[in-house]
């Protein structure tokens, strides 16, 4: 018969419970219910400009991203605030070329001419979760979004000049999540949001951290 010392026996008993404290911490982390999370992908706006000639040329699709913290009600539902930066659009053009908004046609009356549009905002969203395993689920979002867009013109013979517009409106999104441990997940997005006349949408890739 192996016999087992003292110092075995004690060194035994503390990885006992220091396992036992380690599945203490990650339950209480799981059950805590907050959560946060960082997202990154493909943003296109929908600036309702066409009709363009000559040399001009529109660029309505860039990269964002979406910072966000969130707590869980209960398992299905969950409330989440954000900061989102919606990359940037531009139309550049030359002297006679155009393009039409709103029913309305615009000619460039300067070489090198360009307009860009970013927008960013941050918002309050309800969360509903609809689980397909026990790490797996869908989800649905509907909340508000406080945005805001910053204007740049500029062209060869123009001073450049800036305007911005700030608003606020209801947005909706659809997602997919997948538990990798406890505390960590994987995430896919799609995000759709109008800013005064423009409609952008986010199909973005991410992380959500459980604390």
């Amino acid at each position: 018969m192996n016999r087992i010392g003292l110092g075995k026996y004690k060194l035994l008993a503390l990885v006992s419970v220091s396992l036992g404290l380690l599945g203490t911490v990650e339950a209480t982390a799981a059950e805590n219910g907050w959560y946060a999370g960082i997202t990154y992908g493909s943003t296109k706006v929908d600036t309702g400009i066409s009709g363009i000639t000559g040399s001009a040329s529109l660029d309505e699709e860039d990269t964002g991203y979406k910072l966000l913290v969130g707590k869980k009600i209960n398992k299905d539902i969950s409330i989440e605030g954000f900061y989102a930066d919606f990359g940037e659009a531009s139309l550049t053009g030359n002297t006679g070329d155009t393009f039409v908004l709103d029913g309305q046609t615009y000619q460039f009356t300067t070489n090198a001419a360009n307009v860009t549009a970013s927008a960013t905002g941050v918002g309050l969203n309800g969360k509903y979760s609809f689980f397909i395993t026990q790490k797996s689920s869908f989800a649905a979002r509907v909340g508000v979004l406080s945005w805001d867009i910053d204007g740049t013109v500029s062209g060869a013979s123009v001073s450049t000049s800036k305007t911005s517009q700030k608003g606020t409106d209801l947005f909706y999104g659809i997602g997919y999540q997948y538990d990798l441990t406890n505390s960590v997940a994987v995430t896919a997005d799609y995000d759709s949001y109008k800013a005064a006349d423009d409609k952008f949408t986010v199909f973005a890739i991410g992380l959500a951290f459980n604390f």
